[in-house]
């Protein structure tokens, strides 16, 4: 039944009308997968948006925070240097006698506390001095703005107690500013100044510019809170997030922007923790931004990035329309001409004009008609030469059927020549001739497969054991294999034997005495290495950086094929961390390290 189904839905594709169909390949070939990739490129450039938009906002908050932080470092500074200063600390314990020595001293102390406010006029607001003084007149402390006594009313706060009790620190706490926004809250330190009894004679208190920390230019609704919990300024109000205090006092980071509901509304926060060393008090800064308003933006930019692509889809919908309709019609134009010259009608053919394929295919129809028996030659001719074709492709598998059969005819040529000398009692012959018989066969039979390491180097036992039988005691050969080497370890076959080959042929072969091969198999953390290693004629400097180079190079010449061959197999099997390693010195000898990795099944 489904087969039904598929044949029926080929043979409706195929009755489509030229216009139709194009129609449908567009709409296939372009408008779904654009439709698709406008639609993903959009969702990834809403996600960006919204990202860009959370840094931003981070962003922002961080450069307030930093702002307010460098103010807060001025104002701690500038509260000990006071509390140390000579003006003040007069001003704090000297036993006056009259006013005239009072006021001289407070000048010079004013003096003082105001160059602080010129010079960081950015960052202090105001500096104010508590004094302790019982030698000073209290009518004469009233008729002065930035000093007053301390009364039991500033003793019972609890910014009093709490800067008395800080010792060589100031106390950050939130008040009253002064002058004539007094009922307004701000940022201000207080810092206890000491005789040298270590008594507390007077205290500083220093409020931060309020113009700083100001925050109608912010984007956001900003707003800065004392201890997660005293609202302390913004330019919003708390009635506006009633549930933001109780959502940052959840918060046990110093720095964090996340996404928080309250009710059907969704948030976005971003709070920073400010506070100076050794306080543990702290003011926290926050934004918050309702994640309609961000949704709203994003849409809107999104919306204004998919109307192009939805005008380009409907414009492109008419030129493939446009396209379709002219095409079709020439096709049309075609097929009655052709239906003509089916009919025998030439007379009746008329051109049709165009370099496109249409005239191409008209061009053809022409010469069709004026060489129709030509044409018939030609197919007769074609026929002829598949047949030859076909003649000569059987010609070539039987002599690929025949080239098998050799191998075979050669073992049996090898097993008959071991019998006899087994017969002969030959027993160096015998072996020569197993050995041979076995290499060759492996050698024939290798095919991609991974072989154990055991019968690689069994192969390589079997090349050895013939070269000494062929050299005799001018070359000797040393296989040795460390103990941890698992031999069930899988490896390319015909990955040693072209190097061993190479040491013979190009190295050892030419020595007249003391020639040594040596095969080393170890293990190093989860990889196999084997070094071959010689003492034959060995190459300069650039014979061994053309090799290197033929063996990188997938198009190198025929002189180190098996080499390059092994090189190449080796990268594109296991990775390229793997390979071949040579190095040689003229007339010292040449070492092969072949890496691969440790396995024990075939992938």
């Amino acid at each position: 039944m489904n087969k039904l189904n598929y044949k029926k839905r080929f043979h409706l594709f195929k009755d489509m009308k030229f216009l139709h169909r194009m129609i449908l390949i567009y709409l296939i070939g372009g408008i779904i997968p654009l439709l698709v990739m406008s639609i993903y490129t959009n969702m990834q450039t809403r996600k960006m948006m919204i990202k860009v938009t959370e840094e931003t906002q981070a962003e922002e908050l961080s450069v307030l925070s930093s702002s307010i932080r460098e103010s807060m470092s001025v104002l701690d500074n500038v509260a000990r240097l006071l509390c140390s200063n000579d003006q003040i600390l007069k001003l704090t314990t000297r036993k006056y006698k009259n006013k005239t020595q009072f006021y001289s001293d407070y000048r010079k102390a004013n003096t003082v506390m105001e160059d602080y406010i010129n010079f960081y006029e950015q960052d202090i607001s105001s500096i104010n001095l508590f004094l302790d003084n019982p030698t000073i007149d209290t009518y004469d402390l009233n008729r002065i703005n930035n000093l007053s006594y301390f009364k039991q009313s500033v003793r019972t706060q609890t910014w009093y107690k709490e800067t008395v009790d800080c010792v060589d620190k100031g106390y950050w706490y939130f008040g009253a500013t002064s002058g004539a926004n007094a009922k307004d809250q701000t940022m201000q330190i207080s810092r206890a100044v000491r005789d040298d009894n270590d008594n507390v004679v007077g205290i500083v208190v220093i409020q931060i510019q309020y113009d700083k920390v100001t925050l109608n230019e912010q984007r956001q609704d900003t707003a800065i809170l004392y201890n997660d919990y005293y609202w302390i300024s913004g330019n919003c109000s708390s009635l506006d997030y009633p549930f933001l205090k109780e959502e940052i006092q959840k918060i046990n980071k110093s720095k964090v922007t996340k996404q928080i509901s309250y009710g059907v509304e969704e948030y976005l926060i971003s709070y920073e923790r400010l506070q100076m060393d050794g306080s543990d008090d702290y003011y926290s800064v926050v934004s918050v931004q309702n994640y309609q308003d961000i949704m709203a933006g994003v849409n809107r930019i999104s919306m204004q990035a998919f109307i192009p692509e939805i005008i380009g889809m409907i414009v492109s919908a008419l030129l493939i329309f446009a396209f379709a309709a002219s095409y079709s019609n020439r096709m049309f134009q075609l097929r009655v001409q052709m239906h003509r010259v089916a009919q025998g009608e030439y007379d009746e053919v008329e051109r049709i004009e165009g370099n496109d394929e249409i005239g191409e295919l008209y061009t053809e129809l022409e010469q069709m008609m004026q060489d129709i028996r030509l044409l018939m030659s030609n197919v007769v001719d074609e026929q002829v030469q598949k047949e030859k074709l076909h003649t000569r492709q059987k010609e070539v598998e039987f002599k690929m059927l025949a080239s098998q059969i050799n191998p075979h005819f050669l073992y049996n040529t090898l097993e008959t020549i071991r019998m006899k000398a087994v017969v002969n009692h030959q027993p160096e012959i015998v072996e020569l001739v197993k050995m041979l018989a076995k290499t060759m066969r492996y050698n024939i039979q290798v095919t991609d497969r991974l072989v154990t390491l055991k019968e690689e180097l069994q192969m390589v036992e079997y090349y050895l054991k013939i070269q000494e039988y062929r050299f005799g005691d001018r070359i000797t050969s040393e296989l040795t294999i460390d103990p941890d080497v698992d031999m069930k370890a899988r490896i390319l076959p015909l990955t040693l034997q072209p190097f061993v080959e190479n040491a013979f042929v190009h190295g050892l072969e030419e020595k007249a005495c003391d020639a040594r091969l040596v095969i080393h198999v170890y293990k190093k953390k989860d990889d196999i290495f084997i070094e071959i290693r010689d003492n034959g004629k060995g190459m300069d400097y650039y014979e061994l950086g053309h090799l290197r180079k033929v063996m990188k190079d997938e198009a190198g010449d025929d002189n180190h094929i098996g080499v390059r061959n092994v090189y190449q197999r080796i990268r594109l099997l296991f990775g390229g961390e793997y390979g071949v390693e040579v190095d040689s010195e003229k007339d010292a000898g040449t070492k092969v390290v072949i890496h691969i990795p440790y396995q024990t099944e075939i992938d």
